[in-house]
Parts: C-alpha cells; sequence; structure tokens
C-alpha cells in the first residue's frame, strides 16, 4: 500500500480537506474515489507524484461529484 496525500474539494469551493490514505496504486486523473464506505464519490482532477517525499508516494487533487450524475452521464454514452 502506498500512502497518498488527498486534497478533497467540493464544486466551486476550494476549501480543501486534506487527508492520508493508503492505496493499492496511485489513481489518475479522471478516475473517481471515496474515502469511507459509503462515502461521497469524487474525481481526480489532478496528480502529482513525489519521488523525493519520505511520508508520501503522490498527492492528487479531487472534486466532490454526484455519484448518479456520473453513472447516468456513462449510461447515454
Amino acid at each position: 500500500m502506498e500512502t497518498v496525500f488527498v486534497h478533497l474539494h467540493d464544486k466551486n469551493d476550494f476549501n480543501y480537506v486534506n487527508e492520508y490514505h493508503q492505496f493499492k496504486r496511485v489513481p489518475v486523473e479522471g478516475e473517481y474515489l471515496v474515502t469511507k464506505v459509503d462515502g461521497d464519490w469524487y474525481k481526480v482532477e489532478l496528480v502529482v507524484h513525489t519521488p523525493t517525499s519520505k511520508e508520501m508516494i503522490a498527492e492528487l487533487y479531487a472534486v466532490k461529484v454526484d455519484h448518479n450524475e456520473e453513472i447516468n452521464k456513462k449510461r447515454k454514452m
């Protein structure tokens, strides 16, 4: 497991919630993540790899999304 520093925010609100999380692999831009069971969905906007850090392998920025809207977008494709 790799430690990733995650910056979460709501759409149009950049008051980030900053948390460390363990991932088997670093999420990539455009993927979705949740930070707890039945938690909010977040879409990854930016990934910064940090190979020189001893605390983490990457930082990522993600915006809260409505999971129903995201699923419906995929269904319409």
